[in-house]
Protein backbone atom coordinates (compact mmCIF):
# COMPACT_ATOMS: atom_id res chain seq x y z
CA UNK A 1 0.00 0.00 0.00
CA UNK A 2 1.28 3.46 -0.88
CA UNK A 3 1.66 6.23 1.49
CA UNK A 4 -0.91 8.11 -0.07
CA UNK A 5 -3.21 5.31 0.10
CA UNK A 6 -2.16 4.58 3.60
CA UNK A 7 -2.27 8.18 4.83
CA UNK A 8 -5.90 8.12 3.25
CA UNK A 9 -6.86 5.08 5.33
CA UNK A 10 -5.92 6.94 8.32
CA UNK A 11 -7.87 10.01 7.50
CA UNK A 12 -11.04 7.95 6.86
CA UNK A 13 -10.96 6.48 10.48
CA UNK A 14 -10.04 10.13 11.67
CA UNK A 15 -13.32 11.40 10.23
CA UNK A 16 -15.61 8.81 11.56
CA UNK A 17 -14.23 9.73 14.83
CA UNK A 18 -14.52 12.96 14.18
CA UNK A 19 -18.04 12.82 13.99
CA UNK A 20 -18.95 10.59 16.19
CA UNK A 21 -17.40 13.70 18.59
CA UNK A 22 -19.33 15.65 16.85
CA UNK A 23 -23.01 13.88 17.61
CA UNK A 24 -21.70 13.57 21.39
CA UNK A 25 -20.87 17.71 21.97
CA UNK A 26 -24.24 17.62 19.75
CA UNK A 27 -26.11 15.98 22.64
CA UNK A 28 -23.60 17.66 25.79
CA UNK A 29 -26.01 19.48 28.22
CA UNK A 30 -23.10 21.88 28.62
CA UNK A 31 -20.89 21.91 25.74
CA UNK A 32 -18.29 23.94 27.66
CA UNK A 33 -18.12 21.78 30.37
CA UNK A 34 -18.21 18.87 28.15
CA UNK A 35 -15.24 19.65 25.73
CA UNK A 36 -13.12 20.58 28.96
CA UNK A 37 -13.82 16.93 30.27
CA UNK A 38 -13.04 15.39 26.59
CA UNK A 39 -9.90 17.57 26.18
CA UNK A 40 -8.71 16.69 29.47
CA UNK A 41 -9.48 12.85 29.42
CA UNK A 42 -7.54 12.73 25.94
CA UNK A 43 -4.82 14.08 27.85
CA UNK A 44 -4.44 11.96 30.44
CA UNK A 45 -4.67 9.27 27.55
CA UNK A 46 -1.32 10.30 25.51
CA UNK A 47 0.58 11.52 28.73
CA UNK A 48 2.46 8.32 28.87
CA UNK A 49 4.54 9.30 25.72
CA UNK A 50 5.45 12.44 27.05
CA UNK A 51 8.24 9.74 29.24
CA UNK A 52 8.65 7.43 26.46
CA UNK A 53 9.31 9.80 23.72
CA UNK A 54 12.06 13.15 23.16
CA UNK A 55 10.09 16.76 22.91
CA UNK A 56 9.35 18.40 19.93
CA UNK A 57 12.50 20.32 19.02
CA UNK A 58 12.43 24.05 19.70
CA UNK A 59 11.69 24.94 15.78
CA UNK A 60 7.95 23.17 16.31
CA UNK A 61 7.06 24.95 19.47
CA UNK A 62 6.01 27.63 17.69
CA UNK A 63 3.68 25.45 16.05
CA UNK A 64 1.94 24.18 19.30
CA UNK A 65 1.80 27.17 20.68
CA UNK A 66 -0.05 28.95 17.35
CA UNK A 67 -1.99 25.79 17.70
CA UNK A 68 -3.12 25.95 21.35
CA UNK A 69 -4.79 29.55 20.29
CA UNK A 70 -6.01 28.43 17.09
CA UNK A 71 -7.76 25.22 18.63
CA UNK A 72 -9.40 27.16 21.04
CA UNK A 73 -10.91 29.31 18.60
CA UNK A 74 -11.68 26.05 16.81
CA UNK A 75 -13.74 25.04 19.67
CA UNK A 76 -15.34 27.89 20.91
CA UNK A 77 -16.66 28.49 17.62
CA UNK A 78 -17.99 24.87 17.24
CA UNK A 79 -19.96 25.42 20.81
CA UNK A 80 -21.38 28.42 19.40
CA UNK A 81 -22.63 27.04 16.53
CA UNK A 82 -23.69 23.75 17.76
CA UNK A 83 -25.90 25.78 20.76
CA UNK A 84 -27.37 27.52 17.74
CA UNK A 85 -28.22 25.28 14.78
CA UNK A 86 -28.95 21.66 14.38
CA UNK A 87 -26.04 19.01 13.25
CA UNK A 88 -27.10 18.93 9.90
CA UNK A 89 -27.19 22.37 9.07
CA UNK A 90 -23.82 23.90 11.06
CA UNK A 91 -21.68 20.24 10.99
CA UNK A 92 -21.38 19.98 7.00
CA UNK A 93 -20.19 23.97 7.06
CA UNK A 94 -17.79 23.46 9.69
CA UNK A 95 -16.37 20.74 7.46
CA UNK A 96 -17.09 21.44 4.29
CA UNK A 97 -15.18 25.23 3.97
CA UNK A 98 -12.50 23.70 5.48
CA UNK A 99 -11.06 21.81 2.43
CA UNK A 100 -10.52 24.83 -0.13
CA UNK A 101 -8.71 26.89 2.52
CA UNK A 102 -6.88 24.14 3.50
CA UNK A 103 -5.38 23.86 0.27
CA UNK A 104 -5.10 27.43 -0.33
CA UNK A 105 -2.89 27.63 2.69
CA UNK A 106 -0.49 24.84 1.79
CA UNK A 107 -0.04 25.92 -1.57
CA UNK A 108 1.18 29.57 0.05
CA UNK A 109 2.92 28.05 2.77
CA UNK A 110 3.85 24.50 2.36
CA UNK A 111 4.76 24.70 -1.54
CA UNK A 112 2.27 21.60 -2.23
CA UNK A 113 0.64 22.23 -5.61
CA UNK A 114 -2.61 20.86 -7.31
CA UNK A 115 -2.79 19.62 -10.94
CA UNK A 116 -6.10 19.66 -12.45
CA UNK A 117 -7.47 16.92 -11.71
CA UNK A 118 -6.97 17.32 -7.92
CA UNK A 119 -8.27 20.43 -8.24
CA UNK A 120 -11.06 19.64 -9.77
CA UNK A 121 -11.78 17.06 -6.99
CA UNK A 122 -11.06 19.68 -4.81
CA UNK A 123 -13.78 21.41 -5.89
CA UNK A 124 -16.35 18.56 -6.36
CA UNK A 125 -15.26 17.65 -2.57
CA UNK A 126 -15.89 20.76 -1.16
CA UNK A 127 -18.96 22.15 -3.05
CA UNK A 128 -20.63 18.75 -2.45
CA UNK A 129 -19.83 18.96 1.52
CA UNK A 130 -21.21 22.58 1.35
CA UNK A 131 -24.23 21.46 -0.31
CA UNK A 132 -25.40 19.32 2.68
CA UNK A 133 -25.76 22.21 4.81
CA UNK A 134 -27.91 24.04 1.79
CA UNK A 135 -30.83 24.95 3.34
CA UNK A 136 -34.48 23.13 2.23
CA UNK A 137 -37.11 25.63 0.69
CA UNK A 138 -38.66 25.65 3.54
CA UNK A 139 -36.30 25.88 6.31
CA UNK A 140 -34.53 29.94 6.97
CA UNK A 141 -30.67 29.96 7.45
CA UNK A 142 -29.33 30.61 11.18
CA UNK A 143 -27.18 33.26 10.45
CA UNK A 144 -25.23 33.13 13.19
CA UNK A 145 -25.65 29.22 13.60
CA UNK A 146 -23.91 29.64 10.05
CA UNK A 147 -20.99 32.34 10.99
CA UNK A 148 -20.01 30.43 13.94
CA UNK A 149 -19.60 27.31 11.25
CA UNK A 150 -17.78 29.20 9.01
CA UNK A 151 -15.12 30.66 11.75
CA UNK A 152 -14.78 26.96 12.95
CA UNK A 153 -13.98 25.92 8.91
CA UNK A 154 -11.47 28.38 9.10
CA UNK A 155 -10.48 27.35 12.07
CA UNK A 156 -10.03 23.78 10.75
CA UNK A 157 -7.75 24.79 7.24
CA UNK A 158 -5.72 27.06 9.70
CA UNK A 159 -4.98 24.23 12.22
CA UNK A 160 -4.78 21.86 9.77
CA UNK A 161 -1.91 23.42 7.96
CA UNK A 162 -0.17 24.34 11.39
CA UNK A 163 0.11 20.87 12.87
CA UNK A 164 0.91 19.42 9.83
CA UNK A 165 3.79 21.86 9.86
CA UNK A 166 4.95 20.97 13.33
CA UNK A 167 4.54 17.56 12.78
CA UNK A 168 6.99 17.29 10.58
CA UNK A 169 8.84 19.45 12.33
CA UNK A 170 8.90 17.13 15.08
CA UNK A 171 9.51 13.78 13.03
CA UNK A 172 7.40 11.69 15.54
CA UNK A 173 3.69 11.78 15.50
CA UNK A 174 3.04 10.34 18.92
CA UNK A 175 5.27 13.01 20.47
CA UNK A 176 4.03 16.20 19.00
CA UNK A 177 0.32 14.11 19.69
CA UNK A 178 1.18 13.81 23.76
CA UNK A 179 2.21 17.60 23.87
CA UNK A 180 -0.43 18.87 21.32
CA UNK A 181 -3.21 17.65 23.80
CA UNK A 182 -1.41 18.84 27.12
CA UNK A 183 -1.09 22.46 25.72
CA UNK A 184 -4.41 22.40 24.15
CA UNK A 185 -6.41 21.05 26.90
CA UNK A 186 -5.58 24.45 28.91
CA UNK A 187 -7.53 26.83 27.56
CA UNK A 188 -10.48 25.57 27.02
CA UNK A 189 -10.46 23.91 30.37
CA UNK A 190 -9.56 27.50 31.82
CA UNK A 191 -12.39 29.03 29.88
CA UNK A 192 -14.31 26.46 31.09
CA UNK A 193 -13.59 27.08 35.05
CA UNK A 194 -13.86 30.33 34.76
CA UNK A 195 -17.63 30.72 33.12
CA UNK A 196 -18.89 27.85 35.23
CA UNK A 197 -16.84 28.41 38.72
CA UNK A 198 -17.67 26.57 41.32
CA UNK A 199 -20.34 25.10 39.18
CA UNK A 200 -17.65 23.12 37.36
CA UNK A 201 -17.28 19.94 39.28
CA UNK A 202 -21.07 18.86 39.32
CA UNK A 203 -21.52 19.83 35.93
CA UNK A 204 -18.26 17.94 34.79
CA UNK A 205 -19.50 14.80 36.41
CA UNK A 206 -22.66 15.35 34.38
CA UNK A 207 -20.68 14.96 31.43
CA UNK A 208 -18.27 12.81 33.00
CA UNK A 209 -19.24 9.51 30.80
CA UNK A 210 -19.77 10.83 27.72
CA UNK A 211 -16.99 13.09 28.13
CA UNK A 212 -14.23 10.57 28.58
CA UNK A 213 -15.73 8.32 26.09
CA UNK A 214 -14.83 11.05 23.42
CA UNK A 215 -11.85 12.14 24.88
CA UNK A 216 -10.67 8.64 23.96
CA UNK A 217 -12.42 8.58 20.29
CA UNK A 218 -10.82 12.67 20.18
CA UNK A 219 -7.21 11.37 20.63
CA UNK A 220 -7.69 8.22 18.20
CA UNK A 221 -9.23 10.64 15.71
CA UNK A 222 -6.49 13.12 15.99
CA UNK A 223 -4.01 10.80 16.28
CA UNK A 224 -4.97 9.64 12.62
CA UNK A 225 -4.95 12.65 11.32
CA UNK A 226 -1.89 13.47 12.33
CA UNK A 227 -0.05 10.23 10.95
CA UNK A 228 -2.03 11.36 8.01
CA UNK A 229 -0.63 14.42 7.32
CA UNK A 230 2.94 13.26 8.36
CA UNK A 231 3.10 10.95 5.42
CA UNK A 232 0.91 12.41 2.76
CA UNK A 233 -0.19 16.05 1.09
CA UNK A 234 -2.01 17.86 3.38
CA UNK A 235 -4.67 19.57 0.87
CA UNK A 236 -5.85 15.52 -0.08
CA UNK A 237 -5.62 14.42 3.36
CA UNK A 238 -7.72 17.53 4.54
CA UNK A 239 -10.12 16.69 1.73
CA UNK A 240 -10.39 12.86 2.98
CA UNK A 241 -11.06 13.78 6.65
CA UNK A 242 -13.95 16.07 5.06
CA UNK A 243 -15.68 12.79 4.83
CA UNK A 244 -16.82 13.37 8.29
CA UNK A 245 -20.19 15.30 7.29
CA UNK A 246 -21.05 11.64 5.60
CA UNK A 247 -20.91 10.10 8.73
CA UNK A 248 -22.30 12.56 10.64
CA UNK A 249 -25.07 12.58 8.52
CA UNK A 250 -25.93 9.30 9.28
CA UNK A 251 -25.09 9.63 12.84
CA UNK A 252 -27.46 12.69 12.75
CA UNK A 253 -30.30 10.75 10.89
CA UNK A 254 -29.79 7.51 13.36
CA UNK A 255 -29.51 9.41 16.52
CA UNK A 256 -30.87 12.32 16.83
CA UNK A 257 -33.56 11.59 14.08
CA UNK A 258 -32.61 14.44 11.41
CA UNK A 259 -33.55 13.76 8.03
CA UNK A 260 -30.84 12.42 5.28
CA UNK A 261 -33.03 12.18 2.37
CA UNK A 262 -32.69 11.75 -1.59
CA UNK A 263 -30.64 15.43 -1.80
CA UNK A 264 -27.71 14.65 0.76
CA UNK A 265 -27.70 10.79 -1.06
CA UNK A 266 -26.64 12.29 -4.41
CA UNK A 267 -24.63 14.67 -2.28
CA UNK A 268 -22.55 11.76 -0.40
CA UNK A 269 -21.81 10.32 -3.59
CA UNK A 270 -20.53 13.65 -5.13
CA UNK A 271 -18.24 13.66 -2.18
CA UNK A 272 -17.13 10.24 -2.83
CA UNK A 273 -16.39 11.11 -6.41
CA UNK A 274 -14.45 14.12 -5.82
CA UNK A 275 -12.22 12.31 -3.23
CA UNK A 276 -11.64 9.75 -5.61
CA UNK A 277 -10.40 12.18 -7.88
CA UNK A 278 -7.95 13.66 -5.59
CA UNK A 279 -6.25 10.39 -5.00
CA UNK A 280 -6.15 9.33 -8.64
CA UNK A 281 -5.29 13.09 -9.47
Amino acid sequence: MSLEWLGAAAMLASAFFHSFVGLLTKKAGDKLVFRSVLMLTAAVLVSPALFFFPPPPAEAWKFLIAGMAIHFVFQIAMISAFERGDMNLVYPVMRGAAPALAALAAFLFLRENLNLLEFAGLGVATLAIIGFAWPDSSHVPKVKALAFAFLAASMTALYTVNDASGVRLTGNPVSYLAWFFLVTCMPITFAALIRRGRRWPGLARAELTRGIAAGFVGASSYGFALFALAIAPVAPMAAMRETSVVFGAVLAALVLKEPFGRRRTILAILLAAGLVLLQVG
